[in-house]
């Protein structure tokens, strides 16, 4: 999968990552998945996952299948993300 975003100028760009498991299905939560940066390049230039990234669109073979809500803490290369289902049911 990769990720969207825009951790230097103003341009988005995909970024590599991996969906490592699946791991909440309540709609209450915003903890549905867990993902990992794969890609050197955001690695290299922020150490993964920073402030301002939430929000930052997830896209799986073509589609989208949601977004990044947070970081863990002790872990700045994984973070958590909602599922699009789970955002549009909100809507």
């Amino acid at each position: 999968a990769v990720m969207v975003t825009t951790p230097v100028g103003d341009t988005p760009q995909e970024y590599d990552i991996e969906i490592k498991r699946i791991c909440n299905r309540d709609m209450t939560s915003n903890e549905n998945f867990v993902i990992k940066i794969t890609d050197s390049r955001l690695l290299e230039n922020c150490g993964g996952i920073v402030q301002g990234m939430s929000g930052s669109p997830i896209i799986q073979n073509g589609k989208l299948v949601g977004a990044l809500t947070h970081v863990i803490v002790d872990s700045p290369e994984k973070g958590y993300a909602i599922f699009a289902q789970d955002m549009v049911d909100e809507l």
